[in-house]
């Protein structure tokens, strides 16, 4: 009988938190029965759109914002326990930390012979979780209080690691840099587009996120504006879709700039667009720790100009690999695009050195053999026959 391992996750929706399970889950699936549960839902998520192995499942999840809240978490408590009680699962591995208090409170409450061992893993910035003031204080201490004695802990960058470290008691993070580059992505690259703009010469901008206050897409509008001021034919694309797309139209109506900004919402396969944009972005204010579709984009040779957020200079060098600028100023993001968009020599070298750099770390492959070995290792098991470890 295969191990059973539980990922527990935040929510069931179109982030990279889903895509890394996708990848995980099927990688994994021919030596251990995978169970996906979230503490909510969005309509259509990735997961549910995504082709699993047979012995995936995804259990259903609560559709109502109210459910990822913190106040919350008693209800989210004992419906883990109900999942531990039904599915008795070996291992479970956990994203978030509003997630991390739910599986710490539960496993508290059970007798030691009952609970599965537990992995913790950080996909973001804490700070961009604990916030500022005295909600960051009161957040902060639960985590000390409660979220303590997990058998490992995971991040995704060197710098989650050392920001999630000074926050987490008793923790020693491990780096496993998140899985990103599939075996189709190359092929999906190169399905075909139906976009004029994609089969024109207009030169064309593309970002891609949930539209949330961590991404900050006011910042990108507003230094797009300032982009056609210098060339008026570039196209921007934001492919997404999230709580704040009302507020995005608004004030892609206020700049006038509706008839050059494409919003299609979420897309499944973004990476035919990735391959033919002239240039990728992305306007983070804070919370990436190891942005899925950065790395994506690097792999398809495409040059990036991003914001300087915290994990930023982990990824791109800047000048050499692709350009940082400040975050939140319209003007520096406006001019590192407009210095992309006007050098085609640049973008051929910050993309030819981007594909080197993500091709050396962000496999699937590996990816989900650091897993199976810290699985090994954390269950006390062999790694199974045919899963190599690195």
């Amino acid at each position: 009988m295969k191990p059973r391992v539980l990922f527990y996750l935040p929510v069931l929706g179109y982030g990279g938190v889903e895509r890394v399970v996708q990848h995980l889950s099927s990688g994994l699936s021919s030596h251990y029965d995978i169970l996906i549960a979230a503490q909510g839902s969005e309509p259509g998520d990735l997961l549910s759109q995504s082709r699993l192995p047979a012995n995936v499942t995804i259990l259903p999840a609560p559709t109502a914002r109210s459910a990822m809240k913190h106040r919350a978490i008693p209800r989210q408590v004992g419906r883990l326990l109900s999942i531990l009680a039904e599915y008795q699962p070996d291992l479970l591995l956990s994203a978030w930390p509003r997630v991390h208090l739910t599986v710490a409170i539960a496993l508290g409450l059970l007798p030691k012979s009952r609970r599965p061992k537990w992995v913790l893993t950080e996909h973001n910035e804490i700070q961009g979780y604990l916030g500022l003031g005295l909600r960051s204080n009161f957040k902060m201490a639960l985590i000390r209080l409660l979220v303590r004695n997990a058998d490992a802990y995971v991040a995704v960058s060197e710098k989650v690691a050392r920001l999630s470290g000074a926050v987490y008691p008793g923790s020693n993070f491990r780096v496993i840099y998140n899985p990103v580059i599939a075996p189709d992505l190359e092929s999906k690259a190169q399905e075909s587009v139906e976009h004029d703009w994609f089969k024109g010469r207009n030169p064309i901008v593309l970002s891609v996120g949930r539209m949330d206050t961590m991404k900050d897409f006011p910042t990108l509008l507003r230094a797009f504006r300032l982009v056609l001021e210098r060339i008026p034919q570039a196209r921007l694309a934001i492919l997404g879709e999230g709580e704040l797309r009302p507020q995005l139209e608004s004030l892609v109506s206020e700049l006038e700039i509706g008839e050059q900004v494409w919003m299609p919402g979420f897309e499944p396969n973004p990476y035919k667009y990735m391959a033919r944009a002239t240039v990728f972005t992305m306007s983070s204010a804070f919370g990436e720790a190891s942005p899925l579709v950065l790395s994506e984009a690097m792999y398809l040779s495409r040059p990036v100009v991003l914001t300087r957020f915290a994990t930023a200079p982990e990824f791109v060098e800047s000048g050499r690999d692709g350009l940082l600028v400040d975050i939140g100023n319209p003007q520096a993001l406006a001019d590192g695009l407009v210095r992309v968009l006007q050098d085609p020599q640049m973008q051929s070298e910050f993309g030819a050195r981007a594909r080197t750099k993500v091709k050396e770390r962000f496999s699937v492959e590996q990816a989900v053999a650091n897993y199976a070995n810290l699985f090994e290792k954390v269950l006390g098991q062999p790694t199974p026959a045919g899963v190599e470890t690195v």
